[in-house]
């Protein structure tokens, strides 16, 4: 009888701990107030590859249950489209709401590294000093130098935005721990920084295959000989919807036939996104690519914001990356009239020679 009621009281014990759960799973959860809405998640790097779509009920509460061995860096996207990081950790049951007190507009409640990133945001947010907020941030990696909440840190508060301080970046990253500035994120962005983007530059775009719109299927070869302008963006993100729409002033200016346009969504609804590129009349060749930021292309160029524009050249090398709207027009005509008059020349060579062979034969 005394052993009965020990493993009673054992038990009673283990139900009573509420939103923990007690095995290698992380549930987030919440309230978004809109009825029917789309709710996505997926992993911010390669410990957690899968994209996790639900549909929030007639009150608007959703519900996400995924595998979770170990703390994984997650972003998860609002009916309204807002980005938010979220931190996964093993049987955490963390529930998420409005927050307007919050830069994010969202904040979550569950986790050892959910508060730790959520209390950091909220004191850098409130510092309007950049050296201030770079001292803020020096303390945080002092204490936690190999925290997975660096990686959302540095890219919110030293990669966003027009003033961006490479030798700020490259100095934060050589102070985080060994195993953390092995991660992707801060290996390519110290790349980039280091060289000034040179080595990204000149890289060949990757292999790969899509059908368009209009159900032609295109691959990296399909844009040899022609300068390409290649943008990643999605129809859930305002600035890459915008930036869309700008797309066939830039066509219209360039008179050169060696120009092509080709836009990758990363979406998950492929019917908002046929419906947005038919109505806008979107321009140039535009295919979706369902795997969004997991797809292997999307993590060679690690791209972590929308929208993200890079120019590749006639030979399939990137000239540009990461690159604004402003004057691009201007830039791209110049740099595809000079190929266009240099094969002009090199097709009127090549014709004088096979002349020669032809009255040496004769």
């Amino acid at each position: 009888m005394r052993k009965g009621g020990i493993l009673i009281l054992f038990l009673l014990f283990l139900f009573s701990c509420g939103g923990t759960q007690h095995d290698n799973s992380f549930t987030i959860e919440g309230d978004t107030g809109i009825p029917q809405g789309k709710v996505y998640i997926y992993g911010s790097d390669s410990r957690c590859d899968a994209v996790y779509i639900t549909e929030c009920d007639e009150e608007g509460y959703f519900r996400f249950t995924i595998p979770a061995k170990a703390t994984l860096p997650l972003t998860l996207i609002t009916p309204t489209m807002q980005y938010v990081p979220v931190f996964g950790e093993p049987g955490v049951r963390a529930r998420i709401e409005r927050d307007s007190t919050f830069s994010l507009g969202w904040s979550v409640e569950g986790g050892s590294a959910q508060a730790l990133h959520d209390s950091i945001s909220r004191v850098l947010d409130a510092c309007r000093n950049t050296e201030k907020r770079y001292e803020l941030i020096d303390s945080f990696i002092f204490r936690y130098p190999i925290n997975d909440v660096n990686i959302e840190i540095i890219r919110r508060y030293m990669t966003e935005g027009t003033d961006i301080d490479d030798k700020a970046i490259r100095s934060r990253i050589g102070r985080l721990g060994g195993i953390l500035q092995d991660h992707g994120f801060f290996a390519a962005l110290k790349e980039r920084t280091d060289n000034k983007k040179s080595n990204i530059k000149h890289r060949t775009l990757p292999s790969f295959t899509g059908t368009t719109i209009d159900s032609v299927e295109v691959t990296q070869h399909t844009y040899r000989d022609k300068y390409t302008l290649v943008t990643f963006w999605a129809t859930w993100d305002r600035e890459s919807r915008e930036r869309m729409r700008m797309l066939s002033g830039i066509q219209d200016s360039i008179e050169s036939k060696s120009f092509a346009i080709l836009n990758i969504a990363l979406d998950y609804d492929s019917a908002a996104w046929r419906r947005f590129v038919t109505e806008d009349s979107i321009a140039g060749d535009n295919i979706i690519e369902s795997q969004a930021f997991c797809s292997p292309i999307v993590k060679q160029f690690n791209i972590k914001s929308l929208p993200f524009t890079m120019l590749v050249n006639p030979y399939t090398r990137i000239q540009e990356y990461d690159i604004k709207m402003d004057g691009l027009a201007t830039l791209i005509d110049s740099l595809a009239n000079k190929y266009d008059k240099a094969q002009e020349k090199k097709r009127a060579e090549e014709e004088k020679r096979k002349k020669k062979k032809n009255n040496k034969k004769e």
